[in-house]
């Protein structure tokens, strides 16, 4: 099959772009998707293209027969993400909320719960489904409120989804455009320096055992990537030994770039299954009850254009970052 973009489709990304068009064929998740872009069975202009993307008036997206599509059913679509959606606690959502005005809504991200379903969490409630029943009034024909960037299921803090879509226009140039602040904390294995740069560039790969994207430090076929971290504290913990908590701020947004950087420096996230340490992960499962990586998106300030002034979200140190402080 093959799609010809016209000026209505074009200047947004492939993923977003393919997500929108996909919504009638509901047998389709979008962990099909993203595999089916990773493994070039969907291609722009008859080569592969990153999700990241932008398409253009004149592309032809390719869509391979191997991509099950199956037939339109919108009536399916809707009564499945209806029967979704009675699942949702409003009153929790509202607790998560940390801010709200007439352009965004910003959020504190809880810990394992995913942006968007994937193949082994399909039927479970993820933040577009949040965001979705809480802005049910403000949805319009022609926009729904929707997330500028995503967090890692693990990872928890600040996110922010804009209510137009000229909020949402502006907060994507914005981070294309690197005009943002991000800070995150993270525990790390080790004791860190004081300060210190990382710049190294990143690749994203394809792990075919799990079927998942990965990414690594590659100075051959690579995309610029800094982060800059801070010394928070270090501290000899009774069953971790001795760990770091960090300040970030990243100066690039790459996949899972705070991970890969410091697991390549040698003091790997601390609950990081991908790219940490397997047997001092055990302990935090086993001995302190924490299933996850423990980073977290702390704070997020950019230039706001509707009020003109510099905006600031910060979210609280998680509960499990202070049992780690504290044991």
């Amino acid at each position: 099959m093959e799609i010809k973009i016209d000026k209505d489709s074009s200047d947004q990304r492939f993923d977003r772009f393919l997500r929108k068009w996909f919504k009638k064929y509901p047998q389709v998740r979008l962990a099909d998707i993203y595999s089916a872009i990773r493994k070039w069975l969907i291609k722009v202009n008859g080569k592969k293209a990153k999700e990241e993307y932008r398409i253009r008036v004149g592309d032809s997206i390719q869509i391979d027969d191997k991509v099950q599509m199956g037939s339109e059913d919108l009536s399916a679509l809707v009564s499945q993400k209806d029967r979704k959606l009675e699942k949702v606690d409003t009153k929790k959502i509202k607790q998560q909320i940390l801010y709200e005005n007439d352009h965004w809504i910003v959020f504190d991200k809880p810990a394992g719960i995913p942006m968007h379903p994937g193949n082994k969490h399909r039927n479970d409630l993820c933040m577009n489904d949040y965001l979705d029943k809480y802005a049910e009034a403000y949805k319009t024909s022609t926009f729904k409120p929707s997330f500028g960037y995503r967090l890692d299921r693990d990872t928890s803090g600040v996110l922010i989804a804009a209510k137009s879509y000229e909020a949402l226009q502006y907060i994507n140039s914005i981070i294309r455009e690197r005009d943002i602040d991000k800070y995150y904390l993270a525990f790390v294995i080790g004791k860190f320096p004081a300060h210190l740069i990382i710049k190294k560039p990143l690749a994203k790969t394809y792990n075919k055992e799990f079927d998942r994207s990965q990414v690594k430090v590659d100075y051959d076929d690579w995309l610029e990537a800094k982060t800059e971290c801070w010394l928070e504290k270090s501290i000899k913990h009774p069953e971790l030994g001795p760990i770091s908590l960090l300040k970030i701020k990243i100066h690039t947004g790459r996949m899972h770039q705070i991970r890969v950087h410091v697991a390549s420096e040698w003091f790997p996230v601390l609950g990081d299954i991908v790219y940490g340490n397997p047997s001092i992960n055990r302990i935090l499962y086993k001995s302190l009850d924490i299933n996850r990586q423990l980073l977290h998106c702390r704070k997020y300030s950019f230039l706001d254009p509707f009020q003109n002034d510099q905006i600031t979200f910060e979210s609280p140190i998680p509960a499990d970052f202070q049992k780690i402080l504290k044991p």
